[in-house]
């Protein structure tokens, strides 16, 4: 397995790959002379979790496995895809996964390490704080719990609506519905709830604003 990288190089390898899918292909496509882009992989409303393990399994390749992460282990499934495949089921049928009552995310990036591929889960639950629950806080910095960080997500949807695509042990990330109204003041709203996102690479708070701003990107990372 590929070495760790250190958080702050981590939080500027995905605020730089960031941009999820669907506006990360229209920006390629908008480009004058830009290749096409694959389209994102939109899978039909499963059934339930059996038909939804069966479909990702079909259009991935991948052999559904199990969860590392607490009592969910029982209750849904891990993939290990390719990162840009990932990119496209997640773009194509996170949506409609949520619809049907399951939650369909990654949990782990490679940034393409090493030929490491990224884990993905599907959850029968159409709620992110059971999942970030299920997930947990592994090595919290900050006192960071998955209460702490459900509530704050809770006050910030209020003001910016948002869907999570990722749910990791010490990050998460996702899209805001619209684009914010101050980017800048979000972007610092986000590094003072979680430090680690700026921790040595002051830098990091312009990339996250400007992530913000572009691409609609939610961040967190402890």
């Amino acid at each position: 397995m590929a070495t760790p990288a250190p958080r702050n190089v981590l939080s500027a390898a995905l605020l730089a790959a960031a941009a999820f899918a669907v506006p990360a292909y229209a920006a390629e496509a908008a480009k004058p002379g830009a290749a096409p882009k694959p389209d994102p992989i939109a899978l039909a409303a499963p059934a339930d979790l059996s038909a939804a393990v069966g479909a990702i399994e079909k259009a991935t390749g991948a052999k559904a496995g199990k969860l590392p992460f607490g009592d969910a282990a029982t209750e849904g499934r891990s993939f290990e895809v390719e990162p840009a495949l990932a990119e496209r089921l997640l773009a194509g049928s996170h949506e409609t996964f949520k619809r049907a009552g399951l939650y369909l995310f990654r949990y782990e990036r490679s940034f393409g390490v090493g030929g490491e591929k990224d884990k993905l889960a599907v959850l029968p639950t159409a709620d992110h704080r059971v999942v970030i629950r299920k997930v947990g806080t592994a090595q919290a910095h900050h006192g960071l719990t998955s209460e702490k960080v459900i509530a704050w997500l809770d006050v910030l949807a209020k003001d910016e609506p948002f869907e999570l695509l990722e749910i990791g042990t010490d990050y998460l990330a996702g899209r805001f519905e619209r684009t914010p109204k101050d980017p800048s003041a979000l972007a610092r709203r986000c590094a003072e709830f979680a430090p680690e996102l700026v921790a040595g690479r002051a830098s990091t708070l312009d990339l996250l604003a400007a992530e913000i701003k572009t691409n609609r990107t939610l961040y967190l990372i402890w």
